[in-house]
């Protein structure tokens, strides 16, 4: 499985637009944890911590999850030069236990 980078804008629910990136490494296997990616999303103050699954398919879904969810919470949403919305690619079927509507990672 390869990395994830994303380069975009992060529109404020007052309409104000900051530059947006977000790198998920790789996924790597830790010792005794599993698989972990380390996500870099200094817009959400994300920088630098891996976040674990039972593989590294799960382990990418999760940390792309986690950064939506800390979107939503900082209510921002991401839109590309033309202003058009862009969503994370989540896989929403095979990485998150509980499925896609678990609120209590």
């Amino acid at each position: 499985m390869q990395s994830y980078r994303l380069t975009a804008r992060a529109r404020a629910r007052d309409g104000a637009i900051t530059p947006f990136s977000l790198e998920i490494m790789a996924p790597k296997e830790y010792p005794e944890r599993g698989y972990g990616c380390v996500v870099h999303c200094p817009t959400v103050r994300f920088h630098g911590k891996p976040i674990f699954g039972m593989d590294g398919r799960q382990a990418m879904a999760l940390a792309l999850w986690i950064v939506e969810d800390l979107l939503t919470h900082e209510e921002l949403t991401l839109i590309d030069d033309d202003g058009a919305e862009i969503t994370l690619p989540i896989d929403r079927e095979g990485g998150i236990p509980g499925g896609p509507d678990r609120t209590d990672l």
